[in-house]
């Protein structure tokens, strides 16, 4: 089955019924079919006020307690539904009221015994690779295509990056690629579920129970979608979600990690608030291995935030889900343009709303496509600027000083990655606002200007040929 939307071998102009007359674009002089900005994805009314207004009320910015107390041993491994009433009126190494009832909340809707909170996806990132207990040189496998901050959580404990090219039906890791890069010093698997899309799970996770290797799920841009029924975040050894201001739900920063296993809570609890002060002389060596002193502790003010933001997750999902299969539904027929089918399939929850564009169809770069979009109102962009691995702290191998540590002798070249790379150098349309409380009135603006770009392409190939306005990628 095709993952794309199917369409005639070569759909022009003239056949296209959407496609009816040419307007002068916006790029070369005409008038923006859209001057109103899109809206922010920040969802917020007087609940998140008034719980804000309730924490500063009470004096209590942060109730972490960086030291242990006689009963340490009990909280490092309770269950967050339990911990909500763990000593309500002091501070706890576990943190105060609104930590303590955000992460409940959180693990009651994800299905989940614990969820610990952290001060960014990152550090969630961060404290769920030292939580595996990885070594210096240990390897971990993940995508070559996603935001920096995956491959430089698995640095934190000098640990190795191992990139993997994507499946081109879910832009997620490829599970072939993960079997060929397995070696005797691998310990982990981190997949990213990007832009909402869920990676094939069932074959990731088939593959790290014959290799004995932890699932971590980076789920900072797919926070509610399922894959097959189940939802992401909870299928591997722990999952990460973000609250960043972009994300489906915000505290403007800030990220849960979630689990089911008692001993990886108890780890990334201690990860998460000075773990170092907690062992004393009769701890075990290996209770001891990456136990750092960091601080990664979310705020009693964005925890409050996050309790009320939860309660709003499903509906932001449901408008999210909305607007992108109208935006499917009506711009699958273009040509040089297609939607993945994954858009639109039941449980997937749109994050970004992805098209892949083919500058052979059209005699149109990319770059054209964009700015003429862009100049018509629509934010647009070409996804990242490059792959992880072309970034040149992985590029050039320079970390933790200039010798190389902790590289050693993987081979970061994109060439190693070519269905990534083409996505990102000649492929990728993204479209960032799907987000709740655009509606889809505003998704029937980017149609439109769709409609005006495409039934112009003429006028952009001769703009492309002047060499008087620069391309550029965004």
């Amino acid at each position: 089955m095709s993952r794309f939307y199917p369409r005639a071998k070569m759909r022009r102009k003239e056949s296209n019924p959407m496609i009816k007359t040419m307007e002068q674009l916006a790029l070369l002089g005409g008038q923006p079919l859209r001057n109103k900005p899109f809206a922010s994805p920040v969802v917020i009314d007087e609940r998140e006020k008034e719980r804000v207004l309730e924490v500063l009320a009470n004096k209590e910015i942060s109730r972490f307690m960086g030291s242990p107390s006689a009963d340490i041993d009990e909280q490092l491994v309770m269950k967050s539904a339990q911990a909500r009433d763990h000593n309500t009126q002091y501070f706890s190494f576990l943190g105060g009221r609104m930590i303590k009832g955000f992460e409940a909340d959180f693990a009651e809707k994800f299905g989940v015994d614990y969820a610990i909170s952290v001060n960014s996806a990152t550090s969630g990132l961060s404290a769920a690779v030292g939580t595996c207990g990885v070594n210096p040189g240990d390897e971990v496998i993940t995508t070559c295509l996603s935001f920096n901050a995956t491959a430089t959580s698995i640095l934190v404990f000098d640990a190795v990056p191992v990139f993997v090219d994507v499946d081109p039906d879910n832009y997620c890791l490829d599970p072939e690629a993960i079997e060929k890069k397995i070696t005797a010093r691998t310990k982990a698997i981190l997949v990213v579920h990007l832009l909402g899309h869920a990676a094939d799970m069932d074959a990731i996770m088939a593959i790290a129970k014959r290799h004995g290797l932890v699932v971590i799920e980076d789920c900072a841009q797919a926070i509610g979608t399922q894959y097959k029924g189940r939802l992401v975040g909870t299928i591997g050894d722990m999952g990460v979600f973000s609250f960043q201001e972009t994300k489906n739900i915000t505290t403007g920063e800030g990220g849960m990690i979630v689990t089911n296993n008692p001993e990886y809570a108890r780890k990334c609890r201690l990860i998460r608030n000075h773990g170092e002060s907690v062992p004393d002389e009769n701890t075990p060596e290996e209770a001891l291995v990456n136990n750092i002193g960091f601080n990664f502790r979310m705020t009693e003010l964005t925890a409050a935030l996050g309790i009320e933001q939860l309660k709003k997750l499903d509906e932001n999902n449901r408008v999210r889900h909305e607007n992108a299969c109208y935006l499917a539904k009506h711009l699958q027929n273009w040509p040089g343009l297609e939607v993945p089918k994954v858009v639109t399939e039941d449980g997937h929850i749109c994050h970004v709303f992805p098209l892949i564009y083919t500058e052979e169809e059209t005699g149109v770069s990319r770059e054209a496509v964009l700015q003429a979009l862009r100049a018509e109102g629509i934010v647009v962009g070409s996804g990242y600027l490059r792959l992880m691995p072309q970034n040149p702290i992985f590029a050039r191998k320079v970390a933790y000083g200039n010798q190389g540590f902790p590289f050693s002798n993987q081979d970061y070249d994109a060439k190693n990655f070519p269905v990534a790379s083409e996505l990102i150098d000649k492929k990728f349309i993204w479209f960032y606002h799907v987000n709740r409380p655009n509606t889809t009135k505003d998704m029937e603006d980017v149609v439109r200007a769709f409609k005006k770009v495409f039934s112009s392409l003429d006028q952009l190939k001769g703009y492309q040929t002047t060499g008087q306005k620069k391309i550029y990628k965004w």
